[in-house]
Parts: structure tokens; sequence; C-alpha cells
């Protein structure tokens, strides 16, 4: 893993997430748009080893805290899911374009289910999303996932992802 390529893309990402850009593919009047954040953590997750999904996760964590209202809540949804991904994948294989797109569905769930009451005990008024976006983001993320993944396997690739860390792809070993 090429950390300082990564950390260059995930600003990026950050940038991009809580940009005017992404206005332009909200949808309805709720603004609903994809976190380009949760479609990074899942495919991460599901590519890199277990150590290093790990400190990606808290990473990609962190920076959706910057891009949101709150700083803290983020970073731990998504270093918790982001870590159970990444452990479970050792057991269930995540091969397939359609099993992805579930797992970021199941994942942006299980990841704004706990923000919003992380932030509600933090007892902040920012606004964290309603019923609708806890569905609706994870959705429109998975459907994404479809139209990004060969971009985004590129970026992976150029990060070095998949390689060990003596140089030998992880189907090698």
């Amino acid at each position: 893993m090429k950390w300082f390529r990564f950390t260059v893309l995930i600003l990026a990402g950050a940038i991009i997430q809580s940009s005017a850009l992404m206005e332009t593919v909200s949808l309805t009047v709720q603004h609903i748009k994809p976190n380009i954040l949760l479609i990074l953590l899942v495919y991460f997750a599901i590519s890199c080893d277990s150590y290093d999904a790990i400190i990606i996760s808290f990473a990609i964590g962190f920076a959706a805290d910057l891009t949101g209202a709150l700083i803290g809540p983020y970073f731990i949804s998504f270093g918790i899911i982001g870590t159970a991904i990444a452990h479970i994948r050792k057991l269930i294989l995540v091969k397939k374009t359609g099993q992805q797109a579930i797992v970021i569905f199941a994942a942006g769930i299980l990841i704004q289910i706990p923000a919003i009451i992380l932030a509600k005990i933090k007892g902040s008024t920012a606004e964290t999303g309603g019923f609708l976006e806890i569905f609706a983001v994870p959705i429109y993320s998975a459907i994404l996932w479809f139209l990004v993944k060969w971009p985004v396997t590129a970026i992976g690739k150029w990060l070095g992802v998949g390689i060990h860390r003596f140089k030998l792809r992880i189907d090698e070993r």
C-alpha cells in the first residue's frame, strides 16, 4: 500500500463528498447523494489485508467526520464496520459486483445508525439524517458502485492494493 497516495485519494474523496459537485447528482428534495467514502471503505476492506484495512477504515471514518458537522461518530462507525468487513471477507468471498453492492448497502445502514445514535448521545443538534437518508444513501451508493467499480479498481492498483508487504500479490501466497 502506498500510503501517501492513499492520503491524497482520501482527501480528494472528502473534498468531492462535501463539494457542490455532489449536489449535481443529488436526488429528490432531500438532496440524497451517494457516499463516496462508503464506496471506498468497502472496496479497501474487501481488497486489502486485514492490518491495512483496519487502518484504512479509521482513516476514511476520520475523513467522513471532516466532511460532516460532527467529529467522532463516523470515525467510530466507519472504523468498526470496516474492520468487521475485513474480517468477514476471510470467511465469505465477495468477488462479484452484485455481492459488493450488497455489502455497500448493508455497511451504509450499519454505519449510519450508530453514527446517529452517537450524535444524539453527544447532544448535538446538527442534522445527521433522517429515516429516508439511512436507507436512500446506501442504495444510491450501491447502485453507483456498478458505474465506478472499474475506476476505483484502477485507483486501487495505482495504490498497490493486493500487493503484500513483500511485493507478492495476495493471490500468490
